[in-house]
């Protein structure tokens, strides 16, 4: 698919509602955006949610489930890692998508997308895996235990079209026809019975590579020809654009990395023009030089250059850099230059892994929260984003954000600060129900805390389902010294 074709004509895109059915630990649990103050009209205001919780309640979930939905929509392969979130016990996880598209002219649609997610055993004799060549310095290359599978998937929508109004309906349903159905709306995407012979061979070709079948670039490339006379088809090709170049989504690997000192995640989004050049991370040893290409060095000068924009006003008298230590030439006649991540504070110079994990997480996000902040289609969600973040500071970021931003901007955090100073309809919690894993707490005065509400009702309860599983005092003093005379018995039997 060509991602620079109608860059400018894209609709504002933003996720409006996502539902988790037997994902991780969610049996069930449905999360609604708030999708801007004023998302009508065209020219939307920010879009920002933050979701709270105990650790293990399912605040990571949402945001993997959000990695999911960019691999299946940029058609890549969903690595293996994923087929660990689909619920114990069970065979498949459902997850939807529901996104809003605005359009300059004014018209709106609701796009529904819905995909099923299975495992399997590798079958060795059919090499059903592709080698991932990840980026990350600390994960190896292995053969995976399972491969997650694209059981089916349905697009929906409704809204303006053809100058009418259209009630919710499917344009795509795998389940429902080979293949595809309905069989109504197939001219809206293929030719003749050609496409169809291929479009099944996509099929079959989707399940093996762990591919969405709608959005493999097989598939798509088909239905471009489609695009100027199906209004259809542009909603296809528009989500995948969206995934390619608008939406990011940073897990807790980054800060994993980050904690282990040995490398800085770096994700940004080039554009020349309009041209979408997507880079979506680089790993850069801080631990030691980096060997990178001439290319690559130019384009982290860059986004370097760009992020101490804003760093040195969050961080006063800080920059970040690299060092060039010189040139290489390899056999094949390219060019290499040895460089090493620095930090600049107030003119001393030194190597970036002597900062707090808290500044070097800000820095790895930094550049797609500068891109959120400016573009209205633009869509960030970070695990944890405020990590080792002073909470003056994680308030400040959020609080411009949702007063002068453009983009949807979505985290996960452990910090309370932000319920002191948001927009309670901002704020997401889970909850003790595996049944009903998402809610908002209900009955806020507008002279009310939310802090001091979410407190009372971990003590108190008060809503429909508890937000905390607590226990008392007394059994994690009794539990504690139960352990401690576990370890002293150990100790004495070794001597």
């Amino acid at each position: 698919m060509n991602m620079t074709e109608n860059l400018k004509e894209l609709p504002t895109v933003r996720i409006q509602k996502v539902v988790l059915e037997n994902f991780k630990s969610v049996e069930y649990g449905e999360m609604e955006m708030a999708c801007g103050k004023k998302f009508v009209p065209y020219d939307t205001q920010s879009d920002i949610l933050g979701i709270y919780g105990q650790n293990g309640s399912g605040k990571t979930s949402m945001i993997e489930a959000l990695a999911i939905l960019k691999y299946l929509v940029m058609g890549d392969t969903i690595p293996d890692d994923y087929a660990d979130c689909i619920r114990e016990g069970e065979e498949s996880a459902r997850l939807e998508y529901t996104f809003d598209f605005q359009y300059p002219d004014g018209d709106i649609r609701k796009v529904i997308y819905e995909a099923t997610i299975s495992f399997t055993e590798p079958d060795p004799s059919k090499n059903e895996f592709e080698e991932n060549y990840s980026e990350d310095v600390a994960r190896k290359r292995r053969e995976p235990k399972y491969l997650v599978k694209v059981v089916k998937e349905c697009v929906k929508v409704s809204g303006d079209f053809k100058g009418g109004k259209l009630k919710l309906q499917p344009i795509i349903d795998t389940s429902a026809g080979e293949p595809f159905g309905p069989v109504s709306k197939r001219k809206e995407f293929v030719e003749g019975t050609n496409d169809i012979s291929k479009l099944s061979a996509n099929k079959s070709v989707a399940w093996n590579l762990s591919k969405s079948f709608i959005f493999m670039d097989e598939t798509t490339n088909i239905f471009e020809a489609k695009l100027e006379e199906s209004e259809f088809a542009n909603i296809i090709l528009d989500l995948k654009l969206y995934a390619s170049a608008y939406l990011y989504v940073v897990d807790t690997k980054s800060s994993g990395l980050i904690r282990l000192n040995v490398a800085l995640p770096v994700i940004f989004r080039r554009i020349h023009g309009n041209q979408i050049l997507t880079r979506s991370r680089i790993v850069l040893g801080i631990d030691a030089p980096n060997k990178l290409p001439q290319a690559v060095f130019d384009d982290i000068t860059d986004v370097f250059n760009n992020i101490n924009i804003v760093l040195k006003t969050l961080i006063p008298g800080l920059t970040i850099g690299l060092k060039d230590l010189g040139p290489v030439l390899t056999r094949t006649g390219k060019t290499y230059r040895y460089a090493e991540v620095i930090a600049n504070r107030d003119g001393v110079v030194l190597p970036l892994r002597y900062e707090s994990d808290g500044v070097k997480k800000i820095i790895s996000t930094l550049q797609l929260f500068i891109e959120a902040y400016n573009d209205r289609s633009m869509t960030v969600a970070i695990d944890e984003f405020d990590a080792g973040v002073f909470e003056y500071l994680l308030g400040e970021m959020l609080t411009i954000f949702e007063e002068y931003g453009k983009g949807q901007f979505i985290f996960t955090s452990h910090n309370l600060r932000p319920l002191d100073i948001k927009n309670k309809n901002f704020i997401c919690f889970t909850t003790t129900a595996a049944d009903d894993r998402y809610a908002r707490i209900d009955n806020i005065k507008p002279n009310n805390n939310l802090r001091n509400v979410y407190f009372k009702e971990i003590e108190l309860g008060g809503e429909e389902v508890d937000l905390y599983a607590s226990e008392k005092k007394y059994k994690i003093v009794q539990a504690l010294r139960k352990a401690g005379k576990v370890v002293v018995k150990e100790n004495e039997d070794e001597e």
